[in-house]
């Protein structure tokens, strides 16, 4: 890198490979994109906590003037209803294995059952069946 030796990279060698059709542009114009991506990133992370902070402070608002409201008909001597939160919890994976092995044990169940009333049905035409079958071998 340095052409005299009192310069400070003097003892230094440079490594550089030639890459055909390769302009000093290209790096430049990489290094701007990169840039950009950045400063959009950054921005969306902004806007994103602009908005959770907005969403945030105007619930307190509202809350607060709920509050507000619900003392002054306590005041006035009105019936104040409390709200409550009504959700339901996702099943867990224990619990959907549970439902679905209850299910496929009901159906199979089911076909049990089926199949023995048919066989229940078989039993009481054996006797007729006996009777024709064996009313042939007998004549």
């Amino acid at each position: 890198m340095g052409t005299r030796k009192r310069q400070r990279f003097f003892s230094d060698l440079w490594n550089i490979k030639y890459l055909h059709r390769f302009q000093w542009t290209h790096l430049s114009e990489r290094l701007a994109y990169e840039q950009t991506v950045l400063q959009q990133r950054l921005r969306a992370e902004v806007s994103q906590a602009k908005r959770e902070t907005n969403f945030y402070l105007n619930n307190v608002e509202k809350s607060t003037h709920l509050e507000h409201l619900r003392r002054k008909r306590q005041r006035d001597g009105q019936q104040v209803e409390e709200k409550t939160w009504d959700f339901t919890q996702r099943q867990t994976e224990e619990e959907i294995q549970k439902k679905k092995k209850k299910k496929k044990d009901s159906i199979t169940q089911k076909h049990l059952n089926k199949a023995h009333l048919l066989q229940l049905e078989s039993q009481s035409n054996i006797s007729l069946l006996a009777k024709i079958f064996n009313s042939n071998q007998s004549e």
